[in-house]
């Protein structure tokens, strides 16, 4: 709670040299000035003592899932209680997002301001949240502030806020044959996923149907008995779909070809828009988006993972099913973030061995001598495996050498570079959050 502290020993002290001025002086002009101080100071202790004692801020954004680049139009929905109204009043949003890889970094913000005027309990009001990174952001707590009539004596209060908004990575543009996109913020989208339900040998693991979800998991059996559609939660073993990983070691992106080198306190940059060239991690990411959201249009399912989760959980894939599994995937890709691990040849075989029958989509930064013979191994052995690199191959002709080779020898490889011309994004949907 702030109240302008320094303006009271000022305007005792402005009313003091009036008062001895004219005791000195006399006067009618000074009279009228002394009286008009005395009358601003009274009715700014008024304002500070008898003001709102209470707020409630109410946040809500559109889109509810945005994207890298897009423009967040974020309302606040302001209540007063208690107290005099306000002349005026003003609102401070700010939203914070941590670092991803330097602890000692500091933290990036976006805030917003918005005026209103006066005599009301309920205020709301809209400001732009422009060129949004991708990432997790926090919300901090919003400053109110109201005033006299002159904006001499002020009082704020804070409304502490604990709101998450998830800023998803742009989609890169490029095209994969026979799959459709899916839409996280789809008719049927839930914020979270269906409990999972006790099973038995014969059924497997179950939870309740979401939209979205493959019918032919539907187990019809158990979803007779009890009364509501049922979905059968694939072992790993069992699934065919394919699989998804991403790459996040800094090694594997370090002086980038062609580009700008990532950014090493933040792990990202800016979406990749038309006319600039992004940072290589950001464009991995992108296209590791654009495969998610592909994969799982057209089979309701996916399978992903990234570098940057633990390190248990090479042993098996997780699959992301239904509306809240494709949310939940974009999720993940929001806070993915480089960081020193294995290299991009050990991940692969990593990767790998924790499939099944599943065919696998690497991407990675620089294609190297390593990984390209570990893939060539892996292909021996069976493998169903593609690559993508976000690094390309330009000016350098050891890299090129390298691509032509593997190709030649079957490997699938696509360079990511050939496709940050433009990202398409459509706002939809919305979110409400309360604060008090």
């Amino acid at each position: 709670m702030r109240s302008g502290i320094w303006t009271w020993p000022i305007a005792i002290l402005s009313v003091g040299l009036l008062g001895a001025l004219y005791g000195w002086k006399g006067g009618q002009s000074l009279l009228f000035l002394l009286l008009l101080f005395v009358i601003v100071i009274i009715q700014g202790a008024a304002l500070q003592m008898f003001g709102p004692k209470q707020v409630r801020v109410e946040r809500s954004w559109f889109p509810l899932n945005p994207k890298a680049g897009e423009e967040v139009t974020m309302t606040l929905t302001i209540t007063l209680s208690g107290g005099f109204l306000p002349l005026w009043m003003q609102a401070e949003d700010e939203w914070s997002v941590s670092p991803y890889a330097e602890s000692g970094s500091e933290k990036e913000s976006k805030r917003g301001r918005l005026a209103f005027g006066g005599w009301k309990r309920k205020y709301t009001g809209s400001y732009l949240m422009r060129e949004m990174n991708r990432g997790v952001y926090t919300g901090e707590s919003v400053r109110i502030t109201w005033g006299d009539s002159f904006g001499w004596f002020k009082r704020s209060l804070r409304a502490e806020a604990n709101d998450v908004l998830v800023i998803h990575p742009a989609l890169l543009p490029i095209a994969l044959p026979e799959l459709e996109a899916a839409d996280p913020d789809g008719e049927g989208h839930r914020m979270g996923r269906s409990a999972e339900m006790e099973g038995t040998p014969d059924t497997g693991r179950l939870r309740i149907y979401e939209p979205g979800d493959p019918l032919r998991r539907i187990h019809w059996k158990s979803s007779a008995k009890k009364g509501t559609l049922l979905t059968r939660i694939p072992d790993p073993a069992e699934s065919h779909s394919r699989c998804l990983f991403l790459d996040t070691t800094e090694s594997s992106y370090s002086g980038s070809l062609g580009g700008n080198p990532a950014d090493k306190r933040t792990g990202r940059s800016m979406a990749p828009t038309k006319g600039r060239t992004p940072d290589r991690f950001e464009l991995a990411v992108s296209a590791a988006a654009a495969w998610f959201c592909n994969v799982h249009g057209r089979t309701g399912e996916a399978c992903f993972r990234h570098g940057g989760m633990s390190v248990t959980g090479f042993r098996s894939v997780p699959i992301f099913s239904g509306k809240s599994g494709l949310k939940e995937g974009l999720d993940l890709l929001a806070g993915a973030a480089l960081a020193p691990g294995l290299s991009s040849a050990e991940l692969l075989r990593s990767a790998q061995a924790s499939l099944h029958r599943q065919s696998l989509t690497f991407i990675t930064g620089h294609l190297t001598p390593e990984l390209g013979e570990t893939a060539l191994h892996l292909l021996k052995r069976g493998a169903a495996l593609e690559i993508w690199y976000a690094c390309g191959t330009q000016g350098n002709t050891e890299s090129v050498r390298l691509a032509e080779a593997l190709r030649e020898k079957g490997l699938t490889l696509i360079d990511l570079t050939h496709y940050f011309d433009g990202v398409s994004v459509q706002p939809k949907g919305g979110a409400r959050h309360v604060i008090a």
